[in-house]
């Protein structure tokens, strides 16, 4: 999240009752010194007051907003960047890329193409600094995310529209000609051309966008490696284009970067389950690596289900689905055999109620 910035007014009262000893100012270094912490309560606290000392300042207006999206308050964010809006609505771009994620959409269509304009007029504006990391660069970063986002947005919620299509592609040639090397731009481009059901131009533009970032460490800042949760997303791509390699590639990385994703688990068993499917009959241990292929499935179907419910998920068609591949692997490999420790470090083996020696 980016600092606020600071506002050069400061608070006056009329009357006898004496002038506070803190300016809107003060509050808002005070509100991003808790943000750095992540104490968002804190955070929120300060932005508040500082609006109850200047309920019109933008910047208090902005903070206020940045920091109840964090904090899951949406109703109340998007109410404090609409009055951003009405305050300035020429300038300043951050505001209707908020409204444009809280939105649905063509109304969120709307936020997002004003929020891409004032940020396609900044960058006409700047020198074309190609050094890697400069104002430039994320700006066109920044443009090319928002444009994907609308995108995605015709693919789903509008993709009744009768333009949908047109849109999509006019985007995406956008986004190209803006920063041609996002891999996000390729990924949203391969679930277009899916859309389309053009599977062979779908895996190219999954390649294209591998090949721009695929080794390169994801802890680098500024690096070229996509974020966790867009990385699930082109997993689940991936599959669908039937790119296994790449996808257990994609999906040892993010195992190996955190493996207490209930997603990223559920995906590596069906992936495993997947595999097991496409093993070539005609090999002479076809049998041991399907069983191979299950086990790892089913191990990783297993920890998903505990993780779901340590993390109190939510999320009720993934765990359906985990469940249903169990039963599925349970049919074809048997009950699973559990092992407990027992007194003297043997091991004992159980199959339901019955002990196996």
């Amino acid at each position: 999240m980016g600092k606020f910035q600071r506002s050069k007014v400061t608070t006056r009262q009329s009357g006898s009752a004496p002038a506070p000893t803190y300016t809107v100012n003060d509050l808002l270094v005070q509100a991003n010194q808790a943000l750095d912490t992540f104490e968002f309560e804190l955070a929120h606290q300060f932005a508040m007051r500082a609006l109850q000392m200047e309920p019109q300042n933008l910047s208090a207006l902005e903070a206020a907003g940045s920091i109840e999206v964090e904090l899951e308050l949406f109703n109340e964010a998007k109410e404090h960047f609409l009055q951003c809006v009405k305050i300035q609505p020429n300038s300043g771009y951050s505001k209707f890329m908020y409204l444009g994620q809280m939105s649905e959409q063509l109304e969120a269509i709307s936020y997002f193409q004003q929020g891409v304009n004032l940020m396609i007029a900044e960058r006409a504006a700047m020198p074309q600094d190609l050094t890697k990391g400069s104002e430039y660069l994320m700006l066109s970063s920044k443009i090319s995310s928002a444009l994907c986002s609308m995108t995605d947005i015709y693919l789903t919620d509008c993709c009744f529209e009768p333009n949908a299509e047109s849109q999509c592609e006019t985007y995406l040639a956008q986004a190209i000609q803006i920063e041609p090397v996002t891999p996000e731009v390729y990924q949203t481009m391969a679930s277009v051309r899916l859309s389309q059901q053009r599977v062979d131009e779908a895996k190219a533009a999954l390649a294209q966008g591998l090949a721009l970032w695929l080794g390169s460490d994801p802890t680098e800042e500024d690096g070229p490696t996509p974020d966790y949760e867009t990385r699930l997303a082109l997993v689940k791509l991936l599959l669908e284009t039937a790119m296994y390699d790449e996808a257990f590639t994609v999906l040892n990385g993010l195992i190996e970067e955190n493996d207490q994703v209930p997603d990223t688990l559920y995906l590596f068993g069906w992936a495993n389950y997947i595999a097991a499917e496409e093993v070539d009959e005609s090999s002479p241990t076809a049998d041991e690596e399907r069983k191979e292929q299950l086990e790892n499935a089913r191990e990783a179907l297993n920890a998903c289900v505990k993780l779901w419910h340590a993390t109190e998920s939510t999320d009720q068609p993934l765990l359906q689905h985990t469940q249903e591949l169990l039963e599925t692997i349970t049919q074809v490999l048997g009950p699973e055999i559990e092992q407990e420790e027992i007194e003297g470090g043997e091991i004992e083996y159980e199959d339901d109620d019955e002990e196996m020696n």
